[in-house]
């Protein structure tokens, strides 16, 4: 209903107009009399009028006044004139200053009132809707600006620090952060982690949570659960809040954000988005964090990386091959108690922890895959949920009901052991049987029957498997080409290494080398 308000320094004409005409009948609603515009301010600065009726001489403040002062208020309010014979020209000062109609008070009654009142309830209406338009307008003109603006932030993440420049509301010389922030799955149903989330629904829920939280920042898709700001905090005092905690601690209660140092100039954009994804990754080795900063992750000094646990590697492998588990045990935990951000990255645990998932799927005696694909490992979300996937396998490799006590090391283990360690160092060079019996001094059928015993693997599945762990290695930290992984990892036709590799993964190379860029 529309409201309406009474302004009349008379009494019985307000009394006559309140009681004579069916205002909730016609839709309105009074709100509200006055005896004077003074009085009716009230009403009118509160907004809670859409429809004046003022009498137009009265005393304190008349009705000329009245809706001068109304139309600055509220310029929307639909005012009518009260008028008598001898008012006319106050009428034509009145509809001047902004008044919608006039009724002269001898001829006021039902019929008429009803006929202005429908006139203007029409032109009210009629504003709303297109207010409506021209609000619809401007929301998708800014919606349409803040895409354009996002497209062009993917850019200058990437590289294209020039982009920056379009954006705006940026300055060259403005201070800002990026932070990268991972939306919170729950948990899979098979227990192997958290499933990222890949709904658009959830994704622009939390960008409109972000924007609402950060209205001058300016987020973008990274990843199916990842997604980069731009927070601009020029003009904030860096003893205020150095971190920006402040800024980002309603938002990590639905993502983990990694975060980078302060920055100026489109130029370093990039670098800011490479740190503040350094900062996420912390969370890997930090669970129970919520903020990440680079400050904290950018003094880690040199890792290590996975070469220093080769010689580990390397005895693990050999122990699995002659069954002596208690010392896998011990060599497991030694390569896993590396796995820290001081001297490794989250690819790096990874990749590392496919090699020891694989190593116990080998010698595994059971039939049945004893582990998960080797590359749901990049769902789970901490180094801890890692550690329980490999400890979990190495148990399941340590209670099959076949093993039995691991043996003295016999002549014959000690050369296959001794052609374990030629094969790992010659793998990706064209290596024969005959060449390794021959390092070994045994004839080349013997050494193909011992090697199987020991090992329970042929030769050249052993050299396969080898050859294309390293491929998978290089496919998901390199942007080689695919018959560059080939020529690396020991293959020297790309084509048949193509095949084997989908056979044996379950994807071709380029999807692999897709999937692990994600």
């Amino acid at each position: 209903m529309y409201k309406v308000l009474l302004v009349d320094d008379e009494a019985i004409a307000r009394t006559g107009l309140r009681t004579t005409f069916d205002w909730e009948g016609y839709g309105y609603r009074l709100v509200g009399e006055a005896s004077n515009g003074q009085k009716a301010l009230k009403w009118i600065e509160a907004g809670e009028v859409d429809i004046l009726i003022t009498d137009i001489a009265m005393p304190v403040m008349d009705g000329l006044e009245l809706t001068r002062r109304t139309r600055q208020l509220c310029p929307w309010v639909k005012v009518l004139l009260l008028s008598c014979h001898s008012d006319f020209e106050y009428v034509r000062e009145g509809i001047r200053l902004g008044a919608a109609d006039y009724i002269l008070k001898p001829t006021l009654d039902s019929a008429s009132l009803k006929d202005v009142l429908e006139r203007m309830r029409q032109k009210l209406e009629e504003e709303k809707r297109l207010e409506r338009i021209v609000t619809e307008h401007e929301r998708q003109q800014r919606e349409q600006r803040k895409r354009a603006d996002e497209k062009t932030l993917y850019l200058a993440l990437h590289g294209e620090a020039a982009a920056m420049e379009n954006l705006a509301g940026f300055r060259s010389d403005g201070q800002f952060v990026v932070a990268v922030c991972r939306l919170d799955g729950g948990p899979r149903s098979d227990g192997f982690g958290a499933a990222p989330l890949d709904g658009e629904e959830e994704m622009e829920r939390f960008k409109s949570c972000l924007y609402e939280q950060l209205p001058d920042a300016l987020s973008v898709r990274t990843g199916p659960d990842l997604l980069a700001a731009w927070v601009p905090v020029d003009g904030m005092e860096r003893s205020e809040d150095p971190r920006c905690d402040h800024l980002l601690l309603p938002l990590a209660a639905f993502a983990t954000i990694g975060l980078s140092r302060r920055y100026a100039g489109p130029q370093r954009l990039a670098e800011a988005y490479v740190e503040a994804s350094a900062s996420l990754e912390a969370s890997f080795f930090y669970r129970e964090g919520r903020i990440f900063h680079a400050e904290d992750i950018g003094a880690l000094g040199d890792r290590g990386g996975p070469e220093q646990a080769k010689p580990e590697l390397q005895a693990l492998r050999a122990a699995l091959a002659v069954g002596n588990l208690p010392r896998c045990e011990v060599l497991l935990q030694s390569v896993m108690e590396r796995w820290m951000p001081s001297r490794m990255g989250k690819q790096e645990v990874l990749v590392e922890a496919e090699e020891l998932l694989g190593m116990l799927s080998t010698y595994s005696l059971s039939a049945l895959p004893i582990v998960s694909p080797a590359f749901e490992l990049t769902r789970l979300r901490s180094v801890e949920e890692v550690r329980s996937v490999i400890l979990d396998a190495f148990q399941a490799v340590r209670d099959e009901p076949n093993r039995g006590p691991f043996p003295e090391a016999t002549l014959h283990e000690r050369i296959v052991l001794q052609a374990i360690s030629y094969i790992n160092a010659h793998y990706t060079e064209p290596i024969s049987l005959q060449e390794v019996a021959d390092e070994v001094a045994v004839s080349r059928n013997y050494f193909s029957e011992l090697f199987k015993r020991v090992t329970g693997s042929n030769f050249i599945d052993y050299v396969i498997d080898l050859r294309v762990k390293r491929a998978k290695e290089l496919l998901a930290a390199t942007s080689l080409r695919v018959y560059e992984v080939a020529e690396l990892s020991g293959f020297n036709d790309v084509k048949y290494f193509s095949k084997l590799f989908k056979k044996l993964v379950g994807m071709t190379p380029a999807e692999y080398q897709g999937l692990n860029r994600k």
